[in-house]
């Protein structure tokens, strides 16, 4: 066979076989999308994409378990946004690849004292996601700008966790 053939062959066939660039090739999407994540609100159980009524002071944790096939770096946060406009990345973090599973998590407050969960707002908490770059050193994120301020520009993928309507 000649090289442009076994090229277009390839092309053609590993998609469809789940190869590099079909469905499970461990893409930033295929890994927030394949993610579990454990949501909990005031100690209860929360199923994910859920909306829930939270009164200010309420605690909120969670925690994602991944696995990334992507052979290449996973970088992810957690950014909170409300219906105002406000948004607040509240975790980053990254991992390595080569098939290993990893996992995060955290919690918040919905603080009375805190605007972005004022009474009568809408608050998504967001699963934020990215392939890309090894980035080291203390408080340095791919998806942030500064300390809590998302990149948006470096976030290929994202998934609401759940939604919290403020009392």
């Amino acid at each position: 066979m000649t090289r442009l053939t076994l090229l277009l062959t390839a092309a053609l066939f590993l998609p469809a076989c789940g190869g590099p660039t079909g469905p499970d090739s461990g893409s930033a999407q295929a890994i927030v999308e394949n993610s579990t994540p454990t949501l909990t609100v005031a100690g209860a159980p929360v199923q994910p994409g859920a909306t829930v009524t939270v009164a200010q002071g309420t605690s909120v944790s969670y925690r994602v378990d991944y696995r990334n096939n992507s052979g290449q770096v996973f970088h992810y946060g957690v950014m909170v946004a409300n219906d105002n406009g406000m948004e607040r990345l509240e975790s980053c973090g990254a991992a390595g690849s080569g098939g290993e599973g990893g996992g995060f998590g955290s919690g918040l407050t919905v603080a009375s004292f805190d605007p972005m969960y004022a009474r009568g707002r809408t608050v998504r908490v967001v699963l934020l996601g990215a392939l890309g770059p090894n980035v080291s050193g203390p408080g340095q994120c791919y998806l942030q700008i500064t300390q809590g301020v998302p990149n948006h520009a470096n976030v290929q993928t994202e998934r609401v966790l759940m939604t919290l309507v403020v009392q």
